[in-house]
Parts: structure tokens; C-alpha cells; sequence
């Protein structure tokens, strides 16, 4: 559903990057002029399902591909650091294992199949030592270890340093969304971060009528847990960095972003569930 739109971005993408930039700076600079609603996250988090939701929420446009500044009230969608003082908005957050295992499929689609692929010189940094895409066990480690030095897409910002600086920052009107929280129930998250950002209740039936438009299974047709690796909705789902992290990677990442992962409640989770 999504492919002829990211296709586009893709091909156009350094003009769609400045456009962004250029947008983001405006809303940071006027907020009076440009009244922009954010919705920011580490790459991989479902922000493009959560801007889909607010938008349609809000009835304001979501310009996904704009070879220009936007100049209208809209909802941005990005993966910049929330900064003290800029709302209204989202910060959605999910379990930095999942969103770096969505991560490595979303980033690889674009690699050959087969042994010894033609890979791209960003490619090649991405996935120091790669063979075949598919042993994403063998790959995955390595593949950590660049995303944990040289991140992609977020200024720099691992994804400890990303949530952290929510948690710094705390703003005014711009809650905290967990992909977990909207699995588990999405219309009742949805209307969690409306009526915080907005100030006022939602509607429950339009919630509900924007839930079901963006529904999952709507959206793809597949139930949600069912993959499809060549898909920018893959699996949709919690937990599936159990499949492909090794011990060396889980601890990699414990290392570096292990206290947030329990500032945001993920590790106690795990260990009830463990316990369970």
C-alpha cells in the first residue's frame, strides 16, 4: 500500500530532506505563522502510523512527500529530538530492540537477495560483513554495533539518546505515545494523546472510524504478526526482536541504552513476563 509513495520519496528524497528541514525550521522559528502539529520518533517506531491517526484526527493534511516548505497548518512527521517548548505534538516510543530490529528489514529491502550482493557504499557501512541479507542473526550484531556508533536518520541520536531527550525535555501538549500501548488497544491511546495535546476529549466514534481507516489488516491485508520483509509494514508487531537478537546483541544494546529501556518501563515488562 505504501511502496509507489515511498518509491517517490526515495527518488527524490534529497529534495524531500530539504523541504523538511526547511519546514521544521519554519514551525521552530514562527510557531505563530506556522502552527504545526509534530509527531517525532526514532526511525521504525510506527510515527508514520501515529501522524496517519493524528492527521486524521485533526483533519489536517499530512504532507508525506513535499519537494517544498509546507506553508499551511499540517502534521510534520520526523525523526528530530524533542526540544523543551515545541507543541502541540506526539513523541511515539517503542522498545528500542523491536525498533532496531524493524530497522535492519526496513534499511535492507533495498539489498539484492543472494549471497554476496551489490551493495551500495552507504550499504556496505550500514552492514559491515554482510553475505546474504537473510542471516539476520549472523548480520544483526555488526549491523548494531554501526547503528550504535553512526545512527540513521536522527541527528546523530541512538535511540536511548532519542527517548532521553524526551524525557529531558518533557513539553507541554506533546505526550508520550508506546507503539506497545497502542497495539494493545489503539483507540484508547489515540484519544489519550488527543485529549492531552488538544486539551479536549475526543469523539470516541470518530476515533474509532480513523482507528479502523488505518487499521493494519486495512492497510496491508495481512493479519498483524504475518511478514512480508519486502514491505515498508512488515509485521506490525511487539516483541520480534526476540527472534533475531543474539546474546552478544542484547547486551550491546543493554550497554548503551539499558537505562532507558527501564526509564520507559520495557525491562521491568520483560521481567514480569519472564517471571510469568
Amino acid at each position: 500500500m505504501f511502496e509507489p509513495t515511498l518509491d517517490r520519496m526515495h527518488r527524490y528524497r534529497r529534495w524531500v530532506a530539504a523541504s523538511s528541514r526547511v519546514t521544521w525550521w519554519l514551525g521552530r522559528t514562527f510557531p505563530r505563522a506556522f502552527p504545526f502539529v509534530y509527531v517525532s520518533g526514532f526511525p521504525k517506531s510506527g510515527t508514520v502510523w501515529v501522524t496517519q491517526l493524528v492527521a486524521d484526527s485533526l483533519r489536517l493534511p499530512f504532507p508525506q512527500i513535499s519537494v517544498l516548505p509546507v506553508g499551511c497548518n499540517a502534521v510534520l512527521h520526523g525523526h528530530e529530538p524533542v526540544r523543551a517548548g515545541r507543541s502541540p505534538g506526539v513523541y511515539v516510543l517503542r522498545d528500542g530492540r523491536d525498533a532496531m530490529t524493524s530497522l535492519y528489514f526496513h534499511l535492507a529491502r533495498r539489498i539484492p537477495e543472494g549471497d554476496r550482493p551489490a551493495l551500495t557504499r552507504q550499504q556496505r557501512r550500514m552492514f559491515p560483513g554482510l553475505v546474504n541479507k537473510a542471516n539476520v542473526r549472523d548480520n544483526f550484531p555488526a549491523f548494531l554495533e554501526q547503528q550504535l556508533k553512526r545512527p540513521y536518520a536522527t541527528h546523530g541520536l541512538t535511540w536511548g539518546d532519542h527517548a532521553r531527550r524526551y524525557f529531558e525535555a518533557r513539553p507541554d501538549r506533546h505526550p508520550l505515545v508506546r507503539y506497545e500501548d497502542l497495539l494493545t488497544d489503539t483507540p484508547a491511546a489515540l484519544s489519550r494523546a488527543l485529549a492531552e495535546m488538544t486539551g479536549e476529549e475526543p469523539d470516541a466514534a470518530e476515533v474509532a472510524i480513523t482507528v479502523d481507516r488505518y487499521a493494519f489488516a486495512k492497510r496491508t491485508g495481512r493479519k498483524r504478526g504475518e511478514e512480508n520483509r519486502a514491505d515498508f509494514l512488515r509485521k506490525g508487531q511487539s516483541g520480534d526482536w526476540r527472534n533475531h537478537f543474539t546474546p552478544e546483541a542484547e547486551q550491546m544494546f543493554l550497554d548503551h541504552c539499558g537505562d532507558v529501556l527501564s526509564e520507559a518501563g520495557y525491562l521491568d515488562e520483560q521481567r514480569t513476563a519472564a517471571a510469568a
